[in-house]
C-alpha cells in the first residue's frame, strides 16, 4: 500500500492554476475580438427593451395580485386583498418601468447631431 501512496503524480503541480489560466484565456480572446479593457455589453435592440418593460410590468402586478388573493383566502376579506394587490402591482409595475427606462437614457445618451422628430402640427 505504501508503495501505491509513494507513485503521486505531481505533472500537474507544475501547471498553472486554473484561475490563471482563465483569465490568460480571457485575456487572449479578447485581444483577438480587438476589445480593449471595456466590458460594455452591446446596445439592446427596440424588441428585448420592450419585452423587458412588460416583463417588469407584468411581473409586479402578478406577484402583488397573488399576494392579495392569499391575503383574501386566509383574512377572508373576499375582494378586498386582490383589489389592494392588483393596485399596489399596478404602481409597482409603473416604477419598474420609469426605472427601466431611466437605466436605459442613461447608459444610452442622445447624441447632440441626432435629428429632432417634427410634431404634427409642424407643417
Amino acid at each position: 500500500m505504501s508503495r501505491l501512496l509513494g507513485r503521486v503524480d505531481r505533472s500537474m503541480a507544475d501547471e498553472k492554476p486554473p484561475e490563471d489560466a482563465l483569465s490568460d484565456l480571457r485575456r487572449r480572446v479578447n485581444a483577438a475580438r480587438g476589445e480593449g479593457a471595456s466590458n460594455t455589453p452591446p446596445p439592446q435592440s427596440p424588441a428585448s427593451l420592450a419585452l423587458r418593460f412588460g416583463g417588469e410590468f407584468g411581473a409586479a402586478i402578478i406577484v402583488s395580485a397573488l399576494l392579495g388573493y392569499g391575503a383574501d383566502y386566509f383574512l377572508h376579506t373576499s375582494p378586498w386583498g386582490l383589489v389592494i394587490g392588483v393596485g399596489l402591482g399596478f404602481v409597482a409595475g409603473v416604477a419598474n418601468v420609469v426605472r427601466v427606462a431611466q437605466s436605459y437614457s442613461r447608459s444610452n445618451p442622445v447624441g447632440p447631431d441626432t435629428p429632432s422628430v417634427p410634431d404634427d402640427e409642424e407643417e
